[in-house]
């Protein structure tokens, strides 16, 4: 069986030691002039070469060079093929002792390793005690080490590990030389998996066991952002990635194993918030849970990407121009390849939305560690800034506040809109604040109408779950389906009326729809003699508009429905155009109570 990755490409000199370089420079120089410490304090991350540092030292201190023993004090540059240099590299050396504190904690460990230490070196220069996540040692453990710690054998060298070093005694970090070792930056991760990829592409077919390594430059850059600074974390992912992968791997093959969230949907959520639509946002979680995603992933992903906004935002105060802007966000670990879209969005939105945005989903995530419900802490976190006023905390109460600033200065009136209370808002808005409705939004939407056909007619429900809408002109939703006979069928008993109340409830406006069969060029415009049918409060002007047109007259379930709406409608409304879909809801708690009641009626999967 071979070797993990990691481990065969472990850093097996100071000079291979990547991201540390002020590590890697005091130790050599401590080595050459024979200045080395009795014990060091080594912290970071995981996975950013503590261990590994810890043995290249053991190395220096014990190397004899070529099997006549030509080197006879340590070196800075371990030759790596004499037998100490092998037994360290393979862990079998008797001289270096690695101890794991997480499992040998208790105050007996410590006084056995006490008690070997006066024993000399079996056949090197020097023993080397490696204490891996030392801060896990128990207090009665750290106090039995503290004496020898402090006054070693002279061939005794103590190297202590650590991720929390907050957790060491005072006492014990004292008594060390303590180095911190940096989170490497995404640069350096790339770089390290491109040399790993090369160096294993140059070995024979027979040694590395597979085809050659072909992998795309974002997706190393997906995998180094994914590692959050971990060597060992990037390498690993590389190695499943290898074996995942059927030929070259792509950033959407990177996305899918590690299970990350696509820029495409972060990209589309963020514009949910930018045009402030709190019926889309519902609708999108639907989406997620349907797919899959876990929530917290993809608040983590979200996270992310609105840091890059943030970033860019206050960066272009200081950017004389959009090269300029480039280069300042390099060295924050912007995005380039993403840099354009960012840049729009950045232009469309507040850089205060953004920060409450990020406050209001970091809550999100606490709460969820703390045991909520993560789908329902998501979906109150995009309600929350795609409609203020719903929140009732300071910060919302500031960012209303800001909008209707924002719109009385520029004469807009969303803001005015949002900050009203939920049934003015409503009255207020007109036709051209809402925003444009395409075929996507309706594609988005479609579980949302199914639901609600559900509840209306269960038999057509079961015909429209392989229906696609495909088609979107004007107020008319053309919706494919499989067969001729289920377009008959969905042609029947006023079934298109009721679809075209579940479109318009769903997406607020007065819609039509009409079935078509996809073999008939349903998807090129050319769906001839398909049923139409107004949902209620459409008005007679879109049923005319449809006849107009040459299209087929409204089934007879339309005009029944609509002339409620027409009989109670004045001339001069009349001449307006058509009039607000009656039953659509004019407050966002009716679509909660609405969402609500789907739930409840359908037994949907468990989301945890």
């Amino acid at each position: 069986m071979r070797r993990s990755l990691y481990r065969e490409y472990r850093p097996q000199t100071f000079a291979e030691l990547v991201g540390q370089d002020h590590v890697a420079r005091t130790l050599r120089n401590a080595v050459e002039t024979d200045a080395v410490a009795h014990a060091y304090l080594f912290t970071g991350p995981r996975g950013t070469g503590k261990t590994s540092t810890a043995r290249i030292l053991a190395k220096a201190l014990n190397c004899v060079g070529d099997p006549e023993g030509s080197v006879t004090r340590p070196t800075p540059e371990p030759c790596g093929r004499c037998r100490h240099c092998v037994a360290i590299a393979e862990g079998v050396s008797l001289d270096v002792v690695e101890m794991d504190a997480a499992s040998n904690r208790s105050v007996d460990d410590v006084r056995d390793l006490r008690d070997k230490i006066a024993f000399a070196p079996v056949d090197g220069r020097c023993k080397v005690y490696i204490v891996d996540e030392v801060h896990m040692l128990t207090r009665e453990a750290f106090n039995a080490l503290l004496k020898t710690l402090e006054e070693p054998p002279a061939d005794v060298v103590f190297v202590l590990a650590t991720t929390e070093p907050h957790k060491v005694p005072e006492t014990i970090v004292s008594r060390c030389q303590r180095f911190d070792f940096r989170r490497p930056t995404v640069t350096d991760i790339v770089q390290l998996l491109a040399s790993i990829v090369a160096r294993e592409n140059a070995r024979p077919a027979e040694e590395r066991g597979g085809p050659a390594i072909e992998i795309d430059d974002e997706a190393l850059h997906l995998i180094a952002r994914h590692s959050q600074g971990g060597f060992r974390d990037a390498i690993g992912t590389l190695e499943k990635l290898v074996t995942f992968a059927e030929g070259r791997i792509t950033a959407r093959e990177v996305l899918h194993a590690l299970g990350a969230t696509s820029s495409e949907l972060l990209f589309e959520a963020l514009d949910i918030v930018i045009d402030r639509r709190p019926t889309e946002a519902l609708q999108f979680v639907q989406r997620l849970a349907a797919e899959g995603v876990d929530y917290a992933q993809f608040i983590r992903d979200l996270l992310r990407h609105l840091r890059q906004l943030f970033l860019l935002q206050h960066l272009e105060e200081a950017a004389e121009d959009e090269a300029t802007l480039r280069v300042l966000g390099q060295t924050v670990e912007l995005d380039g390849e993403l840099f354009e879209q960012h840049l729009q969005r950045a232009h469309q939105i507040d850089p205060r939305e953004v920060v409450f945005f990020m406050e209001t989903l970091g809550q999100a995530q606490r709460d969820i560690r703390d045991g909520l419900d993560p789908r329902l802490q998501l979906e109150l976190a995009l309600v929350k800034v795609t409609a203020p006023r719903l929140d009732h905390g300071a910060a919302a109460l500031e960012e209303r506040l800001r909008r209707l600033e924002t719109a009385l200065a520029g004469g807009g009136r969303g803001a005015e809109v949002d900050a009203a209370p939920p049934a003015a808002a409503a009255a207020a808005a007109a036709p051209g604040d809402q925003p444009p409705l395409t075929l996507e939004r309706v594609r988005r939407a479609w579980e949302l109408v199914l639901q609600r056909v559900q509840h209306a007619s269960v038999p057509l429900y079961a015909m429209l779950r392989e229906a696609r809408p495909v088609r979107l002109e004007g107020d008319l939703v053309t919706v494919a389906m499989a067969s001729e006979v289920a377009v008959r069928s969905a042609r029947e008993g006023g079934n298109a009326g009721v679809l075209a109340t579940a479109l318009s409830e769903t997406l607020g406006r007065p819609l039509r729809a009409e079935f078509a069969f996809r073999g008939d060029g349903a998807g090129d415009g050319e769906a001839a003699g398909a049923e139409q049918a107004t949902a209620p409060g459409a008005g007679p002007g879109s049923a005319a508009g449809a006849a107009g047109a040459g299209g087929p007259a409204p089934g007879p379930a339309a005009p029944e429905a609509a002339a409620p709406a027409a009989a109670d409608a004045g001339p001069g409304e009349a001449a307006a155009g058509p009039a607000p879909a009656e039953g659509l809801p004019l407050d966002f708690t009716d679509i909660i109570r609405q969402a609500k009641g789907v739930l409840d009626a359908e037994e949907l999967p468990d989301d945890s």
